[in-house]
């Protein structure tokens, strides 16, 4: 009986479809979380204008301020602070950095086996007689017929069992040169003013 042929049974095995889904997935996700960081960034740091061009959205602070004037004397000054939103968030940047696929192949060879057998006997016989001078001439005729027949068939099936585990990790990665510059530039946006220059003294002058 001839041996399976493994060979050719794992050459059928389509393997640009088992390694390259679980791959295109990882290029798609990478795709989609580069999308989701840039309407992060258009959603919540710049405004949505009807007209004009869209402009930072800026949170504001008030505190205060104590100083000294040039004659000693302590005063206090009620100071605002307007800071860009994007400052004080994470930009939620990801990306899918390792994709481990493990793809196992078990292949058993069954054998079956089956064996018929027809038995047939067939018997005939014949006399004949007939008076010839007295005495009896006769004739006898037998006839036996036998068959016997036997089929034997072998058949081989090679059973298939696949097996896959995709493990795939993602991380935060630093954002690109161009939001770095775009921080840059958010930054010198930041504006501390003050709203009474001439302060209000809590102590008087000698």
């Amino acid at each position: 009986m001839p041996n399976p042929d493994f060979a050719a049974e794992l050459g059928n095995i389509p393997y640009e479809e088992v390694i390259g889904t679980p791959l295109r997935a990882a290029v798609e996700a990478n795709a989609k979380a580069s999308m989701t960081a840039a309407e992060f960034i258009k959603s919540v740091g710049f405004t949505d204008p009807t007209v004009g061009d869209p402009e930072p959205v800026t949170v504001d602070f008030g505190y205060q301020k104590r100083t000294v004037d040039e004659n000693g004397n302590e005063i206090t000054e009620n100071r605002s602070l307007s800071v860009p939103l994007l400052l004080l968030l994470n930009i939620p940047y990801f990306e899918v950095s390792n994709v481990t696929i493990d793809f196992n192949v078990k292949l058993n060879s069954v054998e079956s086996f089956e064996q018929s057998s027809e038995f047939e006997f067939g018997y005939q016989r014949e006399t004949e007689a007939s008076a010839n001078l007295g005495f009896l001439q006769g004739k006898t005729k037998s006839e036996v017929n036998v068959s016997y027949k036997r089929s034997t068939s072998r058949g081989q099936e090679v059973e298939r069992t696949y097996d896959q585990t995709v493990h795939v990790e993602a991380e935060s990665v630093e954002p690109p040169e161009g939001v770095n510059r775009l921080m840059g530039a958010l930054e010198q946006t930041i504006a501390d003013d003050s709203s009474n220059g001439n302060g209000n003294g809590n102590g008087n002058g000698n």
